[in-house]
């Protein structure tokens, strides 16, 4: 994985384990790959890897299993789909507004574009 310097790394991690969640990778009710294997996918500290898994973990989306490692909750789907939703509300929402108003986009030019795409 390659990372950028806008988000802290942890942070990236824990996209990717949500992008993990949301697309079907890790599954509701099984073991997600342990830390080991993730700082090694990864090429980062296990610390990284565990600060990211702590977010999740208090999310409640996964859960420690003692001696086995992590298991996504049977419903870490929709916990991380809602945390995404708010997420995307919060702070993408109010940058695109930005975006928008500088460039002078106005509401009825996205609103024909979202229209087109709900007909895809």
């Amino acid at each position: 994985m390659e990372f950028n310097d806008n988000k802290p790394i942890y942070r990236q991690i824990l996209d990717y384990a949500f992008h993990c969640i949301l697309s079907g990778v890790w599954i509701s009710g099984e073991m997600i790959p342990s830390v080991r294997e993730l700082t090694a996918e990864l090429g980062v500290n296990n610390r990284t890897v565990l600060k990211a898994l702590d977010e999740l973990q208090n999310l409640h989306a996964i859960e420690s299993r003692r001696g086995m490692g992590f298991l996504l909750a049977k419903n870490g789907v929709e916990i991380v789909r809602n945390e995404r939703k708010r997420e995307f509300f919060e702070k993408t929402i109010p940058g695109l507004i930005e975006e928008m108003m500088i460039l002078g986009i106005t509401s009825d030019e996205v609103a024909t574009i979202l229209s087109k795409a709900d007909n895809k």
